[in-house]
C-alpha cells in the first residue's frame, strides 16, 4: 500500500510540474471550475454494483466528492448506440469533466469530445494520442494476468485452466495473452482454454462459460468481464471441491471467499482522485496523452485473498515465492510479457 501511494503521488507531482512548465503537450491550466464553482464530473458506465472495474471508478469520483469538493453524476448505459447521447446528457447536466472507463464508448466519445473541446475527458481503458481534451489511460493488465496465469498452472491438479473474458479488445486480449504466457511460463503443458462472453453484464453467460470450463477439467478459473465475473464465481461453487476461480477489480473476494483464491487488480480509485487534485489545484491535464501503467508502477498487481486465511494458507510457500519472484523479472524488464497473439507466439518460441 505505501508503494501504491507513492506512486500515486509521484504520478500528482509529475501533472504538477508540468503545469508548472507551461501549456506543452495538451497541458491546460485552470481552476478546474467556471467562476470559481466546484468541478461537475460526469461518467458513463455499463453497469454498477459488482465490485467490477466501473464500481472502483465510482468510488474514486465519490471520494473526490468527500476530498475535493467537486459534483459527481453518472449513467450506467447498457447499449453502445446510447452512449453518445449519454454524454451530451450530462454535459448538458453541467459536467466539464468526463470519466470514460470502457473502450466500448470509444467511437461516442470521440464524438462529443469534437463537438465540446472545452469538456475534458479522461479515458481509462486504451490509448488515445492526439486529441487536445482526451487524457487516456492505459494499463498492462498483461503483467497482472501473467502472474495470475503462473499461480493457477502452479496450483493446478488436472493440468487445465481457463479464463472468462468479455469482449475481444485489446485490454481483455492483454490480458489473455499475459494469462496464457504466465502458465506456459510455470508448465509449458499446461492447457489454457481463454472463452468470450461478448458481454460485460450478463451474469448467466459468465457461468454458463465457466460451468464448461469446469466440466471440461478445469480446476482453476480466472475472469475479467465486468459483472459476468459473478457468474464464474457462481459456477465454482457448484462446480464442488478442487474448483477454484481468481477475481478482478479490488479483489472481488466477499463475493466467493471460499473460492476466489487471488485476484488482478488495477487500484483504479486512488488514481482517479489523484488526477482529479491535480486538476483542480493546479488545472493540470495532459491532453492528447498517454499514461502506461503496469508492475512497476503498480497500476496493476496480483492480490491474495483477504477473506479466508486457510484457503491462502493452501498456497505453498514455494509458489508464493516462484509468483514473486516473476512479478521482480517482469518489472525490472528481465521478462517482456506478450500482449497479442503475435507476441505470445514470439514469446513461446523464446523459451
Amino acid at each position: 500500500m505505501k508503494k501504491v501511494l507513492a506512486f500515486l503521488l509521484s504520478a500528482a507531482m509529475l501533472l504538477a510540474l508540468a503545469a508548472c512548465g507551461g501549456n506543452q503537450g495538451g497541458a491546460d491550466t485552470g481552476t478546474g471550475g467556471e467562476g470559481g464553482e466546484a468541478l461537475h464530473v460526469g461518467m458513463i458506465c455499463e453497469s454498477l454494483g459488482t465490485q467490477s472495474f466501473n464500481d472502483d471508478v465510482l468510488l474514486g469520483l465519490e471520494t473526490a466528492v468527500a476530498e475535493l469538493g467537486i459534483k459527481e453524476d453518472h449513467i450506467e448505459v447498457r447499449e453502445v448506440s446510447d452512449a453518445a447521447n449519454s454524454l451530451r446528457t450530462l454535459i448538458s447536466q453541467g459536467c466539464t469533466f468526463m470519466v470514460v472507463p470502457s473502450s466500448s464508448y470509444r467511437d461516442a466519445m470521440v464524438e462529443v469530445a469534437e463537438e465540446y473541446p472545452d469538456v475534458k475527458f479522461l479515458y481509462l481503458a486504451a490509448a488515445e494520442e492526439g486529441v487536445d481534451n482526451i487524457m487516456s489511460v492505459e494499463y498492462k493488465e498483461n503483467e497482472a494476468a501473467f502472474l495470475a496465469g503462473a499461480l493457477a498452472a502452479s496450483l493446478s491438479k488436472s493440468g487445465k485452466i481457463g479464463t472468462v473474458l468479455a469482449v475481444q479488445e485489446p485490454l481483455q486480449l492483454r490480458y489473455q495473452y499475459g494469462y496464457m504466457a504466465g502458465a506456459y511460463m510455470i508448465d509449458p503443458a499446461c492447457e489454457v482454454t481463454a472463452v468470450f462472453t461478448n458481454s460485460y453484464s450478463d451474469t448467466n453467460i459468465g457461468k454458463e462459460m465457466a460451468t464448461a470450463l469446469y466440466q471440461q477439467g478445469a480446476d482453476y478459473v480466472s475472469c475479467y468481464a465486468g459483472a459476468c465475473n459473478l457468474g464464474v464465481f457462481a459456477a465454482a461453487d457448484e462446480a464442488g471441491d478442487g474448483s477454484y476461480c481468481l477475481g478482478a477489480a479490488t479483489g472481488q473476494f466477499d463475493k466467493n471467499p471460499n473460492k476466489i483464491v487471488a485476484s488482478v487488480v488495477k487500484p483504479i480509485n486512488d488514481a482517479i482522485v489523484s488526477v482529479l487534485k491535480a486538476y483542480v489545484e493546479n488545472g493540470t491535464f495532459q491532453g492528447g496523452t498517454v499514461s502506461v501503467w503496469g508492475l512497476k508502477e503498480e497500476g496493476v498487481g496480483l492480490r491474495y485473498t483477504t477473506m479466508n486465511d486457510d484457503l491462502l494458507a493452501s498456497i505453498p510457500q514455494e509458489v508464493l515465492d516462484k509468483v514473486e519472484e516473476l512479478k521482480g523479472q517482469v518489472s525490472d524488464g528481465t521478462i517482456q510479457v506478450p500482449g497479442t497473439a503475435e507476441e505470445f507466439e514470439a514469446f513461446k518460441a523464446g523459451r
